[in-house]
């Protein structure tokens, strides 16, 4: 009976320490451009290894894509999507899409991310020959007055089946619908912020970590007394 308990409450420990993570990780990208939260749900269901008759609970991590606060930088290459939308860009393994606007120029002018990979437009590169440039809310990018491309904006029809790709990039596995943006909303010289609640992850970090330290703390007297019972059958003998 004792061993059972522990058994439980170390299957409890570990179903809760995901979400420990995730709040952790949340808390730690507060100041990162563009960054979306996750959001850690548990999903009962029918545990096949019982023939149907137990159920498990499964852990599933959602990102949370809802709007974060647009903060104003003065930087005509910063950027930022207001409502749905995603730019994208060229990596080595593909497109990839993000909602991190602080774009910059490479040696050859060319718009890319802070790490070098290419801003796509509707017609490829966008190459930036000048010096005054101005990106107009539907996406199209003109240097000194002259044309140069329009911003490639992105949407999904569900954005939940992205894989999170790290430094503020997202892929497409499949199925999550990509379709164009053809009425995009950018804001030139602003930035997506964050849309982690500061406040919010505070008190569930606080409730998670409670949470944990009453399931160790059960963990521990169960074991003490398993060693109690052990020693006095032991005297007995």
């Amino acid at each position: 009976m004792a061993v059972g308990g522990i058994g439980e409450l170390v299957d409890a420990t570990n179903r809760v320490m995901p979400r420990l993570d995730s709040i952790a990780n949340n808390i730690s990208n507060m100041g990162t451009s563009g960054f979306k939260a996750d959001r850690l749900y548990y999903l009962k269901e029918k545990d096949p290894s019982s023939g149907g008759a137990g159920m498990k609970t499964t852990p599933l991590l959602v990102v949370d894509f809802s709007q974060g606060s647009l903060a104003a930088t003065g930087n005509p290459l910063d950027l930022a999507v207001k409502g749905d939308g995603f730019f994208v860009v060229k990596t080595k393994n593909g497109e990839a899409y993000t909602r991190k606007g602080n774009f910059t120029v490479n040696k050859n002018n060319e718009l890319v991310t802070q790490d070098g990979d290419l801003l796509v437009g509707e017609s490829g590169k966008i190459t930036l020959n000048g010096n005054n440039v101005v990106v107009s809310e539907n996406g199209e990018v003109s240097v000194d007055g002259n044309r140069v491309g329009k911003l490639k904006i992105v949407k999904f029809a569900k954005p939940s089946l992205l894989v999170r790709d790290g430094n503020g990039l997202f892929s497409d596995p499949g199925g999550a619908g990509l379709g164009m943006n053809d009425k995009p909303e950018v804001q030139a010289g602003f930035l997506e912020m964050s849309n982690v609640q500061s406040i919010r992850e505070m008190v569930e970090m606080i409730n998670v970590q409670r949470t944990v330290d009453i399931y160790q703390k059960g963990i521990q007297t169960i074991s003490e007394q398993d060693k109690l019972s052990t020693s006095r059958v032991g005297r007995v003998g």
